[in-house]
């Protein structure tokens, strides 16, 4: 009728069991789309991968590390990384998914590094505010070590998987009309 939505034209049943339905379509509406956002996603996240060890490398080789401002980044670096490696990894992962353990990792690997990236770009926030608002220079005794017990908070993911384990992996999302739920 013009307003959108799936369109179940051209689509039948293939096979149908009790655990799995599979549908053949002759067109591609809407999951082409998704099809390319998810390809452009792990190019994009590929590329920035790349780009971020390299980044890693040179600042490292060239011993460009000495000052703070150049550790601060190296850290955000390094979080972000790992954040686009567990990213990629999550895909290949999601193929088995009988293995909740594996399941729960991940989501707790996705929660740590992304929450580690946002925290060391606001101790960047912070460490420029300290350089160019604070006119005068202030010592801070284990600048560094201070900021990475900031920058890489494990204690909070261990408080969220320690509260109750289900709050990474699967979880239901209600009941469906016959009263069954998607819980495993």
């Amino acid at each position: 009728d013009g307003s959108g939505g799936w369109s179940s034209n051209g689509c039948s049943v293939q096979n149908s069991t009790d655990s799995e339905t599979i549908c053949g379509c002759n067109h591609l509406t809407s999951f082409a789309i998704l099809l390319i956002l998810t390809f452009i996603t792990y190019i994009g996240c590929g590329i920035s991968a790349i780009f971020l060890a390299v980044t890693i490398l040179t600042y490292l080789a060239f011993k460009l590390r000495k000052d703070i401002p150049s550790k601060i980044l190296i850290q955000l670096c390094f979080a972000l990384l790992l954040l686009n490696l567990v990213f990629l990894v999550d895909a290949w992962l999601a193929l088995y998914p009988d293995a909740v353990g594996l399941c729960i990792s991940t989501a707790w690997f996705l929660h740590y590094f992304l929450l580690a990236a946002f925290t060391w770009m606001g101790l960047e926030a912070v460490h420029m505010y300290v350089a160019l608002v604070k006119v005068f220079n202030v010592n801070v005794s284990h600048y560094m070590l201070k900021f990475s017990l900031a920058g890489w908070p494990m204690i909070v993911v261990i408080i969220v998987i320690a509260i109750d384990k289900k709050n990474y992996g699967l979880v239901s999302y209600g009941r469906f009309s016959d009263g069954t739920t998607d819980e495993l």
